[in-house]
């Protein structure tokens, strides 16, 4: 798994929040990021312009992730869980959906 994925700056799996459980929003996990990313742009001399935080978004298939064994590998690979809220969603809905909140939360 480590070999196939590209270095991003934030890895989220989405994931419904369950009773118990606590993960943050989307909007949680990613604040911070675009002010932190403009700081290192500046830092290097670069203008930005084109570039920006890197996320990469996993989304899990239409009846969930296999508890607690696909979570973990995720978690092992330095995904961070996030939740859109309790519903479970279809997997087109929950992929517009987090495109939509990270795209508002990194301005």
């Amino acid at each position: 798994l480590p070999d196939r994925l590209p270095q991003y700056g934030r890895r989220l799996v989405a994931h419904p929040r369950r009773e118990g459980r606590d993960a943050r929003t989307v909007g949680e996990a990613l604040s911070g990021l675009a002010s932190s990313q403009a700081a290192i742009d500046a830092g290097e001399g670069q203008d930005g312009a084109g570039s920006g935080p890197r996320v990469l978004l996993a989304v899990g298939p239409e009846g969930g992730w296999d508890e607690p064994a696909e979570l973990e590998l995720l978690r092992e690979h330095g995904f961070e869980e996030v939740t859109l809220g309790s519903r479970t969603l279809r997997t087109d809905v929950a992929v517009v959906s987090l495109l939509s909140v990270a795209h508002a939360s990194l301005g």
